[in-house]
């Protein structure tokens, strides 16, 4: 199978694009060179997260005390968790589920 070549010109994709004097350099570049500036849309949930963040970071290890205790009496075997407690807290949580 022959394939004829129709066009004997090469394609000049680019070259037409060229800008071949410094004056049209200048005028090209103050033209592309508008302002142009990012714009960076944050929604109030991401605001919300991150005000959350920012105060669980800055606030004071309350807790921190609590669990060391609670590890030391799971390693030495004397916690007894309130069963009632735990049950009525997971009925809850699944009522507020639910709603």
């Amino acid at each position: 199978m022959k394939i004829n070549q129709y066009n004997q010109t090469p394609l000049k994709a680019y070259s037409d694009n060229r800008v071949n004097n410094a004056a049209d350099k200048t005028q090209s570049q103050q033209q592309s060179s508008a302002p142009s500036r990012d714009v960076v849309n944050v929604s109030t949930q991401a605001k919300l997260l991150g005000t959350a963040r920012q105060t669980a970071t800055e606030s004071p290890d309350t807790r921190e005390q609590k669990v060391r205790e609670l590890r030391e009496q799971v390693r030495s075997g004397t916690y007894k968790p309130d069963i009632r407690k735990t049950a009525m807290n997971l009925v809850r949580d699944e009522v507020d589920f639910l709603s």
